[in-house]
């Protein structure tokens, strides 16, 4: 990065001490939707798969009760993995405003204790497997905020849910 740039979005990350509830991840997220300046939120952990992969009981589905439908900032999506982790890129500007609303939410939400980081924990550029899966001259023809989130072996729809601010 030239020293002339400067940095428009930096990345919150919300560590929790243990995987959250569905209930207590729908919440959060909704809350998190609800403040200003933010530009995307990635959340990440272990995966809840629908059918077993491998073993003896290969292609049985798996009933975990934890793989639910959410819904947030009113649009529904399925839960295909147990919160361990949470992304939140937000506008820079808005920083210091959105981290004093975001530490009064998480204490009270949160049921557990958890750490609170700040940097980059996502893709800012755009990387060879963007190219891969889209092809050259896509920058300009795709929404920023999937840059740096491609699989280029995955559909974008099995791993990437959009969620528009309203």
């Amino acid at each position: 990065m030239d020293k002339t740039e400067k940095c428009e979005i930096i990345d919150l990350k919300i560590f929790p001490h243990r995987f959250l509830k569905v209930e207590t991840s729908e919440k959060l997220l909704n809350k998190i939707y609800s403040l200003d300046g933010m530009v995307r939120v990635i959340v990440k952990g272990p995966s809840l798969p629908a059918m077993v992969s491998y073993g003896p009981a290969r292609g049985e589905q798996v009933n975990h009760s934890d793989r639910k439908v959410i819904i947030v900032n009113e649009e529904s999506m399925q839960l295909r993995l147990k919160v361990g982790e949470i992304i939140i890129s937000v506008s820079y500007p808005e920083l210091e405003i959105f981290m004093e609303k975001l530490d009064k939410l998480l204490n009270d939400i949160m049921p557990c204790k958890y750490d609170l980081f700040m940097g980059i924990f996502s893709k800012t550029n755009v990387t060879i497997s963007d190219y891969l899966k889209y092809g050259r001259g896509f920058e300009t023809k795709i929404d920023q905020r999937l840059i740096g989130m491609v699989d280029p072996s995955a559909k974008s729809s099995e791993t990437i849910k959009m969620v528009n601010k309203i």
